[in-house]
């Protein structure tokens, strides 16, 4: 009986420990909230210039205070929102000068590192460029990017799975996470082109251009830096306009 008392202890230590062990970490939290706020910034869920107030986010994201504070510090750090005073955080309102910084930034990073990977790409970095280039294509591409958030993110997912496949074979994993880090920022304006265009000839333009992007680069063709250089700077030049006129929704 002495045993079989004894032993009712641990096992309610046992039970309490797995319950705890099996309840997120406040890190794990903050994580889950940062991703998600930012998933909401790259969609245009949460639209440029747009004050986002502390009750609001609670509510939204059903999280507390502390993992809410980290996700937006992180946010906030990395640019993707402005500290608005006493009022929260803003949403930044998209600027020439930005599209140009950034762009600028990324391409020179991006040419840099596909010239490595055309030095240093084997048969399995070909097969994953010809996969992902396929998955693209037969992602569709969303037209009202503010009423179709899900699907601005999984074309922005298979487009961005295609354009890392191209320089993943780079030997430099410091750049690799500097281009991530510019991917995210021009990934904002892309959504803005795609509001101001024509799907279907979009569409066409894009599958074209990356089909053509593809093959110079399996061939190991150095005018597909080149290519790679002028493919992005058109977003760019695109975007630009856009806001040059006005037309930013």
């Amino acid at each position: 009986m002495m045993e079989s008392g004894a032993a009712i202890p641990i096992l309610v230590e046992e039970a309490m420990s797995e319950t705890l062990s099996a309840q997120p970490s406040a890190q794990t939290v903050a994580e889950n909230v940062y991703r998600s706020i930012k998933s909401d910034l790259l969609s245009g869920a949460l639209p440029p210039g747009s004050a986002l107030l502390t009750r609001d986010l609670l509510a939204r994201y059903d999280c507390g205070i502390s993992p809410l504070r980290e996700a937006l510090a992180r946010l906030v750090g990395e640019q993707f929102l402005e500290a608005a005073s006493h009022r929260g955080v803003r949403v930044p309102r998209p600027s020439i000068s930005d599209v140009e910084d950034v762009y600028r930034i990324r391409i020179a990073l991006e040419r840099e590192a596909l010239g490595l990977a055309l030095q240093c790409g084997d048969d399995d970095w070909e097969a994953d460029i010809i996969a992902t280039c396929h998955r693209m294509e037969k992602a569709p591409l969303p037209y009202h990017v503010a009423d179709q958030p899900s699907a601005v993110m999984e074309w922005e997912a298979r487009h961005r799975a295609f354009h890392f496949s191209l320089i993943k074979a780079a030997p430099s994993p410091r750049l690799l996470r500097l281009i991530d880090q510019m991917v995210d920022q021009t990934e904002r304006y892309r959504a803005l082109r795609l509001s101001g265009m024509d799907r279907a000839k979009l569409g066409h333009d894009l599958v074209a251009e990356h089909r053509s992007l593809m093959e110079m680069v399996l061939a190991r063709d150095p005018a597909s830096l080149d290519f790679l250089a002028a493919h992005l700077d058109r977003t760019r030049i695109a975007v630009s306009a856009i806001l040059r006129e006005g037309a930013a929704p």
